[in-house]
C-alpha cells in the first residue's frame, strides 16, 4: 500500500490565507493561482504596545466568556472603500477576501504557516492524500453537525457542488486563477482507499488531479463550501447575502458599513471569534478616519492617507494611545518582460530601459507616496513598527524618521535617464533626429495593456515620455482584456503593464518555471527552476522563506519583471485593540478584541 499523508483535526492553530491575482492594471483582475501561505507576523506586544495573539477575554483557545463587556463592543474598522460582494467563487479585493476567509466561509481545509503539507482541518476533520509531495488525489471525511449560518445543516451535496464548481469547462480560467488546474474530478467514496475501518459511506469526499502536485491540499484551501440552494443560479443574490459556516455571519452589507456579528452555531470553538461584533466604516477621507480614531470612534485604521505621515503621527499623545506599522500588502505594479523573443529578450538591453523607468515620477504624482523597495513580485517584508515616540514634534519638511519611508527625488529619475541613454550609446544604438536607429529599423518596445482610465493610463504615459524622451519608440497595444490574455497566452508582446496582487507567501511554479503553464514571460532559467522547486518541496517556515529570496534574487537578475511601484502603507491601531496578528499586512479579523472600559492614556 502506498504511504498516506494523513491531516487530522488537532485543534486550532495559527492560519493563514493564499491567493494571488495578477491583472492588467485595470478594474478587471486575472487570478492565476492560490497557494502558499502567508508570512504571518504576529506582532511584538511590548514593542507594539498592543498585546499579543490571543484576544482579551479568550479561555483555552478562545472560547472567550460572554460575560466579558469587551466582548459585546463593536470592533470599528475604518476602511477607504467597503467590499460590495462577498462571494467566495469570485474574484475579492484583498479586504473583501479578508472578511470571506476569517470570519464568513471555509473550505475542507485552511492553510496554516508550520510545515509540510501548510494545512489543517476545517470542515474536514481528516484529509488524507495518496503520497506525500507528489499528491493525486486528496480524500476528505465531512462530518455531521456543521451549519450554515441561515441554519440549516452542511451536507455532502453542498461539499460537492462547491467542489465541482471550479471544474466546469466554462470556468477553466477562473480555476486556473486560484491555482486549480490539476483538479479534474470530484466524487463521494465510503472512505479512504485502504482505509478499513475508516469507513463513513457517504460521508467522504475524493478529489483527483491530472498530475501531481505537491501543494494540492493548499490549492483545496481557496475552495469554501457554500450551500447549494443558496448559491446555484443565484450567485449576483448570494454575493450581498453570503452564507458560510464562519464564526461570524455577515449581518449588514451596505453603502457605509458592513458588519459581521459572531455566530453562535459555530462547529469550532477552539476558533471562535474574540470580537463579538466588528463593524468595517466607509471613511475615504484620512483626515476624517484619524479623527474619528482619536475620538474613539474606530480601532483600526489600516490604510493612512501619506498627507498625514509623519507630522499627523508625531503630534502630543500619539505615542501614548495608537500603536503604529508600516505595512506593504503584496500588491506590486509592474513590467512583465517577454524574454524568450524579440528584441527586447536581450538582458542588457532590458537593463537599459529598466534604469530608464521613471519610478520617482510613478511614485510622486501617481500614488504620491514613496513604495517599498523591491526588485521582484516576492513578499520579502513583514510588518514593522513605527516609532511614533521619534517623531514627536516632528515639522512639515523635516527629514521622516522613526521607520517611515522617504518620498523619492524626481532627480533620481532624470539622472537614470542620462545613465540609460548612454546604456544605449554603447549597446549601439545610435540616436538619429531624436529615435535610436540601427540600419535595420528604430528601436520599438512596445507595452501591452487594458486601456482603461485612471492609474493604468498615467503610469504608461509617464513610461511612454521617459522612453520616448532618449530615442526609444515606445507604441502602446491596447485591446479588449480578453484579447490582451491571447496575446500574452501566444507571447506575442514585448512588455505588459500588470497589477501583481496576492498574497505573502505565493507559489509562483506556473508563473516563472521553464513548464509552467503560465510562464508568458517565456524565462526558462535552470537556477530560477531549482529555487522555485525547492520552494513546493519546503519542508518548514525556513526552507520556504530560503527559497523565496533566492526566488526574488534570480528573478530580479533575469529582469523578468520591472517592478514600478510595491505600495507601503501605515496603520493605526488603538492600544485597546488586542490579539493583532498580520497576514499578508492586514491583521488576521478572527483573533481581534479590545480591552473593556475607559483607560487613563496619560495624555
Amino acid at each position: 500500500m502506498k504511504p498516506r499523508l494523513r491531516l487530522a483535526s488537532c485543534g486550532a492553530r495559527r492560519p493563514a490565507w493564499a491567493r494571488l491575482r495578477v491583472a492588467l492594471v485595470a478594474a478587471l483582475a486575472l487570478t492565476l493561482g492560490c497557494r502558499g501561505e502567508t508570512g504571518t507576523a504576529q506582532n511584538d506586544p511590548q514593542a507594539a504596545g498592543v498585546g499579543g495573539s490571543a484576544g482579551i477575554g479568550q479561555v483555552d483557545g478562545g472560547t472567550g466568556d460572554p460575560a466579558d463587556p469587551a466582548l459585546n463592543e463593536a470592533i470599528a474598522i475604518a476602511l477607504p472603500q467597503l467590499p460590495r460582494r462577498l462571494d467566495p467563487h469570485d474574484d475579492l479585493e484583498p479586504w473583501a477576501m479578508r472578511i470571506a476567509e476569517d470570519l464568513v466561509f471555509e473550505g475542507l481545509v485552511r492553510r496554516t504557516g508550520d510545515r509540510y503539507p501548510w494545512t489543517e482541518p476545517a470542515i474536514a476533520d481528516r484529509c488524507e492524500v495518496d503520497r506525500e509531495y507528489a499528491v493525486a488525489s486528496i480524500t476528505c471525511h465531512i462530518p455531521s453537525g456543521i451549519r450554515f449560518h441561515d441554519g440549516t445543516e452542511l451536507t455532502i451535496d453542498d461539499v460537492v457542488y462547491s467542489l465541482t464548481y471550479w471544474l466546469d469547462r466554462r470556468r477553466v480560467w477562473i480555476r486556473q486563477r486560484h491555482g486549480l488546474t490539476n483538479f479534474s474530478s470530484v466524487e463521494v467514496v465510503d472512505g479512504p482507499r485502504g482505509g478499513g475501518g475508516d469507513r463513513d459511506p457517504g460521508r467522504w469526499v475524493r478529489i483527483g488531479l491530472d498530475k501531481r502536485d505537491p501543494l494540492a491540499l493548499e490549492a483545496l484551501a481557496a475552495v469554501k463550501i457554500v450551500p447549494r440552494e443558496a448559491h446555484r443560479g443565484r450567485e449576483t443574490q448570494f454575493a450581498q447575502h453570503p452564507i458560510g459556516t464562519g464564526p461570524m455571519a455577515i449581518t449588514t452589507l451596505g453603502q457605509d458599513r458592513v458588519v459581521a456579528e459572531r455566530f453562535p452555531d459555530y462547529h469550532d470553538p477552539e476558533r471562535r471569534a474574540v470580537a463579538g461584533k466588528i463593524v468595517f466604516r466607509a471613511i475615504a477621507d484620512g483626515a476624517h478616519a484619524l479623527t474619528a480614531l482619536r475620538r474613539g470612534e474606530i480601532h483600526l485604521l489600516p490604510e493612512l492617507a501619506p498627507v498625514h505621515v509623519p507630522v499627523e503621527l508625531g503630534k502630543p499623545g500619539m505615542s501614548g494611545r495608537f500603536a503604529a506599522w508600516l505595512v506593504s500588502p503584496p500588491q506590486y505594479d509592474l513590467l512583465l518582460w517577454n524574454v524568450a523573443s524579440g528584441i527586447q529578450a536581450n538582458a542588457p538591453l532590458r537593463g537599459v530601459m529598466h534604469d530608464a523607468l521613471p519610478i520617482s515620477a510613478i511614485a510622486r504624482e501617481i500614488y504620491g507616496a514613496p513604495g517599498l523597495a523591491a526588485a521582484a513580485p516576492v513578499d520579502l517584508h513583514e510588518p514593522t513598527p513605527i516609532d511614533l515616540e521619534a517623531l514627536e514634534d516632528i515639522k512639515l519638511g523635516e527629514p521622516v524618521r522613526g521607520g517611515l519611508l522617504v518620498m523619492p527625488s524626481l532627480d533620481d529619475d532624470i539622472a537614470a535617464l542620462v545613465g540609460a541613454a548612454a546604456g544605449l550609446d554603447a549597446l549601439e544604438w545610435p540616436l538619429e533626429q531624436g529615435i535610436r536607429r540601427r540600419p535595420g529599423g528604430s528601436l520599438r518596445i512596445s507595452v501591452t495593456w487594458d486601456a482603461r482610465s485612471g492609474r493604468p493610463a498615467a503610469i504608461v504615459s509617464r513610461i511612454v515620455a521617459a522612453w520616448e524622451s532618449i530615442g526609444v519608440v515606445t507604441p502602446e497595444a491596447t485591446a479588449g482584456w480578453n484579447y490582451v490574455l491571447v496575446l500574452l497566452g501566444k507571447g506575442e508582446f514585448k512588455t505588459a503593464l500588470l497589477h501583481f496582487g496576492g498574497h505573502s507567501d505565493e507559489d509562483l511554479y506556473e508563473l516563472f518555471h521553464s513548464r509552467g503553464t503560465i510562464n508568458f514571460a517565456g524565462v526558462a532559467d535552470e537556477e530560477l527552476d531549482r529555487a522555485l522547486s525547492d520552494y513546493r518541496g519546503a519542508p518548514d517556515r525556513a526552507a520556504r522563506d530560503r527559497a523565496k529570496q533566492q526566488i526574488a534574487e534570480r528573478l530580479a537578475q533575469l529582469r523578468v519583471v520591472s517592478m514600478l511601484h510595491a505600495p507601503s502603507h501605515v496603520m493605526l491601531a488603538s492600544r485597546r485593540l488586542t490579539g493583532i496578528e498580520f497576514v499578508d499586512d492586514i491583521p488576521r479579523l478572527d483573533r481581534l478584541g479590545l480591552i473593556a472600559g475607559d483607560i487613563d492614556w496619560g495624555t
